[in-house]
């Protein structure tokens, strides 16, 4: 008679285990679809819109697909998500049913050049509106048509071979991201894109100082670098001067970025940016 009881016990508490397991695996499932998805995050909640990815800052090219992350958390659940880029909409996803929290992906693939501010705002299912953070990208064009040499190559050509000095010629290092240009000013086209690290013979400065002259390839060509993305090596009084060609992209609007995607310029002498991208 005990042993039958004690079977029914054991039986009871299964079931019952199994109904608790049940109802955890259905709570924790929290879907919704858009181009990527919206993955659901565990254990913690989020509260909000959060862009995760990618950074302040960060660098990338026409044609490049940007997989836009953001975290996002609401009580009443989310039913859509738009993605804003210089605030306007690029798309709106809706969600299949309200998302309460999960991640979000958005594709996004930049046509132009320039500086671009993203940002998502997500609907609520109650009739609200949540927006995210801003995230500043900055957008270049690679030039498959320019060769450019390795720093090595150029300093083992052109260098003198002196050990007692470190840049017998005036040598130019880039610290970002710099774009080249064809002229001293942000209105100028751009030539070819700079690595860190680069080092470049300086061959002539700007009126102002403000922009550098160098030598990129060891064919002769050159383009013009702000003062502010290089370190500067050498003795620069022999330099020649260039003056009275410096302009910068609210000059020139037609040669600019598109409206809403330039620079801050920030007004210095050689009208190039003080504030802005790392790449003027």
């Amino acid at each position: 008679m005990n042993t039958q009881k004690e079977r029914k016990m054991i039986k009871m508490r299964t079931i019952s285990m199994l109904l608790i397991l049940a109802a955890l695996l259905i709570s924790g499932c929290d879907q919704a679809a858009l181009a990527r998805g919206v993955a659901p995050i565990e254990p913690e909640s989020r509260d909000g819109v959060a862009i995760v990815y990618p950074q302040e800052s960060a660098q990338f090219y026409v044609g490049d697909f940007v997989d836009i992350q953001a975290e996002v958390g609401d009580a009443s659940g989310f039913s859509a998500a738009v993605l804003m880029v210089n605030d306007a909409v690029y798309r709106r996803d809706t969600f299949h049913s309200a998302v309460k929290n999960g991640e979000l992906y958005q594709p996004w693939i930049p046509d132009e050049e320039g500086v671009f501010a993203l940002q998502i705002q997500c609907e609520t299912a109650d009739g609200g509106q949540r927006a995210s953070n801003v995230v500043n990208v900055y957008v270049g064009v690679r030039d498959e048509g320019i060769e450019q040499a390795p720093a090595e190559e150029i300093i083992e050509e052109e260098a003198p071979q002196e050990e007692d000095e470190a840049c017998p010629i005036p040598m130019a290092t880039s610290t970002g991201y710099p774009f080249c240009r064809s002229g001293p000013g942000t209105a100028y086209n751009t030539i070819t894109n700079l690595q860190p690290g680069q080092s470049f013979p300086i061959t002539a400065v700007s009126g102002s100082g403000s922009w550098w002259q160098i030598a990129y390839n060891t064919s002769g060509g050159t383009c013009w670098v702000w003062d502010d993305l290089v370190t500067i090596c050498g003795e620069t009084d022999d330099i020649p001067v260039v003056s009275g060609t410096e302009k910068d992209a609210e000059e020139a609007p037609a040669e600019a970025p598109a409206e809403g995607t330039e620079p801050d310029d920030g007004g210095g002498d050689d009208g190039g940016p003080t504030t802005g991208p790392t790449t003027p």
